[in-house]
């Protein structure tokens, strides 16, 4: 949650506490009474935001970490058939070429080079285990693709929900500040001759200004 709507959240809260202890002043279908309600509800919903955001991130960053394993997995076990297909070229020319590792190690080079190696070792199947690699080589190559693809839709999801759970926090914290300034009118002019009251409300209804950056020292 960005600073600006943590303050504003902070706000609301402030509002929320001082409209309950006050609540006998601003009876049911009052104005008053309304946008305190309409204040409750945008603290909650907000918290639950920032929860989905927090989340969204997390599970994100989670997912991708598995997926890095996964890849130094793939690219282990594609070094060791490039190994081989070099140690057989003389018996099965061209070999050494059609299974070459990426120059470029990104992620997706990885998994495509992957999947053409999975591709590419049907045919040799029989001579790549018979120059040492495990029988399910071609299985378990496989089972790492899947296990990466499903990793890179699950950070694409995660990353999805933060994005949305940000744009609600931003929608939700206007909507808040409109109705805030409605229920500083009128909760003004309920207490305009109760300077202890106005006083208490100035304090909860504050918005806390940001921080100044202090400049590093030279």
């Amino acid at each position: 949650m960005k600073d600006s709507i943590r303050r504003k959240l902070d706000k609301f809260e402030r509002q929320e506490a001082f409209m309950i202890d006050n609540a006998v002043d601003f009876p049911a279908g009052t104005p008053g009474n309304t946008t305190a309600e309409v204040n409750r509800l945008i603290v909650g919903e907000l918290n639950t935001l920032a929860a989905a955001q927090v989340s969204g991130g997390s599970s994100a960053a989670a997912a991708i970490g598995n997926k890095d394993d996964d890849l130094d997995e793939i690219y282990a076990m594609m070094r060791n058939m490039n190994r081989a297909a070099n140690a057989f070229e003389a018996e099965e020319p061209g070999s050494n070429l059609k299974f070459r590792l990426p120059r470029n190690r990104s992620g997706q080079n990885i998994l495509a080079t992957a999947r053409a190696y999975y591709t590419d070792s049907e045919t040799l199947e029989a001579k790549f285990i018979e120059y040492g690699l495990d029988a399910r080589f071609r299985n378990n190559l496989q089972t790492l693709i899947t296990s990466i693809d499903q990793k890179n839709a699950q950070a694409d999801t995660s990353l999805e929900q933060r994005a949305g759970a940000t744009g609600g926090l931003i929608d939700a914290a206007r909507r808040g500040m409109e109705n805030s300034r409605r229920m500083d009118a009128i909760v003004r002019i309920k207490y305009a001759d109760n300077p202890q009251k106005l006083a208490a409300w100035t304090v909860a209804s504050h918005l806390e200004r940001a921080q100044k950056k202090t400049p590093p020292t030279p």
